[in-house]
């Protein structure tokens, strides 16, 4: 006859005991993996804005300048009116400089992910073949859309056209969404303007290809020419800031975001 051997399972206690200690273990684990997930974030939006920087500088070196405000109203078929960072994008990948959606709206920023979770997709294209325009799916506010973008970004003129002093020195191209004028960057209770990692910091890509990231710019820069400490990025740019002329409605250097505001209202200062 054969004899089966008994196995002995787990009591009640030893299954609490040991639950126990996986959920203790797991709140350990918890804040290590918050981190390792910040840090892939950051990773990626500095790898981002850097592709956009390195974009921009080349388009510099092709043209012999930067994209302008007319470059900007091409995109939507005016001659006059408002501008948006969508449509900045929209130039760069017209002329084969990034086409990639992903660069612009970066997949952990809550405003693409809403806007996700409403369209159930995301644009594939920036511009499109046929007219070398904006695509309607990737248009901004100002362009008559209203998909977000996770950067602001800069139009420059420079006095006496001389752009390629933009590359060479530490000028800002964009910076991820999010900055006060006053040099912190918002909560992310405020919205569509908030920071991406709230008021914790964000990045500023400069001209020639680097990457920073800052807490908060106080301190940190000077107006474009003096010595005057600024924490408005407009001011680190060539002009002094922001002009407008009045017959053609071309601003100067300025920064645009995703809502089609530019620095001088986009920031609040």
């Amino acid at each position: 006859m054969l004899r089966f051997k008994s196995r002995r399972s787990f009591t009640l206690i030893e299954l609490t005991i040991v639950l126990s200690i996986l959920a203790v273990l797991s709140i350990m684990a918890y804040p290590a993996a918050q981190t390792m997930i910040k840090r892939a974030y950051r990773a990626e939006a500095a790898s981002h804005l850097r592709t956009i920087a390195l974009a921009y500088g080349q388009f510099i070196v092709d043209f012999g300048r930067a994209i302008h405000f007319e470059d900007l109203l091409k995109m939507k078929g005016e001659t006059t009116g408002n501008g948006d960072v969508n449509l900045l994008a929209a130039v760069l990948a017209k002329y084969g400089y990034i086409k990639d959606v992903a660069v612009w709206a970066w997949d952990f920023d809550y405003c693409v992910k809403q806007y996700k979770s409403i369209q159930g997709t995301l644009p594939t294209a920036i511009c499109t073949a046929s007219n070398d325009r904006i695509h309607p799916q990737f248009a901004g506010k100002h362009s008559g859309g209203n998909f977000p973008l996770s950067v602001a970004c800069c139009i420059v003129r420079c006095p006496n056209n001389d752009y390629r002093t933009l590359i060479s020195e530490k000028f800002p191209v964009a910076y991820s969404r999010g900055l006060h004028s006053y040099g912190k960057w918002r909560k992310k209770s405020d919205g569509n303007a908030g920071g991406l990692w709230g008021d914790e910091g964000g990045f500023i890509a400069f001209f020639d290809g680097h990457v920073e990231w800052y807490e908060n710019i106080q301190g940190t820069f000077y107006q474009w020419e003096t010595s005057i400490p600024t924490t408005i990025l407009r001011e680190l740019l060539p002009n002094d800031g922001y002009f407008t002329d009045i017959d053609n409605q071309i601003p100067g250097s300025c920064f645009f975001d995703w809502q089609g505001s530019d620095v001088h209202s986009g920031l609040h200062y």
